[in-house]
């Protein structure tokens, strides 16, 4: 008989991705959670998560036809370290190459296709971060791995350095057993945020995270409490992942276009507040640096140098 899940997962290897797993579009249980997150507050400015909660809490909201969840992990690390000079800012190690929505897409848009020719008559939908889809709930439930107490999935592979996508379709398939969760009694990521996001396992208070608040936090300034413990983070911040134990892991990524352009992870400050918008747009082409834009993201530069 043919193993049509099978085939699907190999093609999903074939094409660059690290880990394939697959599960029924049952929304998962933590689901629920989301709610209660937003209720308190936690998304922050983020409007777009509650307007988009409907769909993220049914998937059938989001692909009515939905009956399996394809999850792709792909693996981003790259063996560069963060400079703790005072004359250099921080970026997250998943920006400093070309932005992965683009590729995630575009692997996926070929999956897709790929699927198509073992079954013409099946319909999907796919998934990079943006859509309102609850990733890393869908990747858990896949078997990928699981969502740590700092909030990103981890793998047992590749720890947490893994960008995820997903194909929506309307077939049925065989399905992934979901994994437990091996984060144990360990408190790593909660005991090194300097600014105290994770407010319990589990629990992440985007306002005050360092990502949120030089990505998503736009055209505002940063309280000054949270601005004086971004310990150099211009864009992102990499320290709950930096300090998790399944980070030894880690593996070299495969993709090029994820490592830093000039094989470093080193921005000098004093250059990057010079940076008029038309130059930070050329340095910064095609990297999900560009998401703030010039104005918050020289913000986030004077920010870090005013503390130092």
């Amino acid at each position: 008989m043919r193993d049509l899940s099978s085939e699907i997962k190999k093609i999903g290897l074939d094409i660059g991705f690290n880990k394939i797993g697959i599960t029924a579009a049952i929304q998962p249980s933590k689901s629920k959670n989301l709610e209660i997150w937003l209720n308190k507050g936690f998304s922050g400015t983020m409007e777009w998560m509650v307007s988009h909660q409907e769909k993220r809490m049914n998937i059938h909201n989001f692909f009515p036809g939905a009956k399996s969840v394809i999850c792709v992990a792909h693996n981003y690390y790259t063996p560069f370290h963060h400079s703790n000079k005072r004359e250099i800012g921080k970026i997250s190690r998943y920006a400093c190459g070309e932005d992965y929505h683009k590729i995630m897409k575009k692997k996926l848009k070929t999956y897709l296709q790929e699927i198509n020719k073992l079954d013409p008559g099946l319909k999907g939908r796919l998934c990079v971060d943006t859509a309102p889809m609850m990733e890393k709930l869908w990747a858990e439930q896949a078997g990928l791995g699981w969502q740590g107490k700092h909030t990103n999935l981890i793998t047992r592979d590749y720890g947490s350095w893994v960008f995820l996508g997903e194909i929506v379709i309307d077939k049925e398939l065989n399905y992934d057993v979901q994994i437990e969760d091996l984060c144990g009694s360990c408190q790593a990521c909660l005991d090194a945020c300097p600014t105290n996001a994770i407010v319990e396992p589990y629990v992440l208070d985007a306002q005050k995270c360092i990502s949120y608040l030089t990505i998503e936090y736009w055209n505002k300034p940063i309280d000054n409490d949270l601005k004086k413990n971004m310990n150099g983070w211009i864009f992102g911040c990499d320290i709950c992942q930096d300090v998790c134990p399944w980070n030894k892991f880690k593996q070299n990524s495969s993709e090029n276009r994820y490592w830093p352009r000039e094989d470093t992870m080193e921005f000098d400050l004093d250059e990057l507040e010079k940076l008029d918008e038309i130059s930070y747009k050329k340095k910064f082409k095609k990297s999900p640096v560009l998401r703030p834009g010039w104005k918050n993201f020289r913000r986030n530069v004077r920010a870090v140098k005013k503390i130092k």
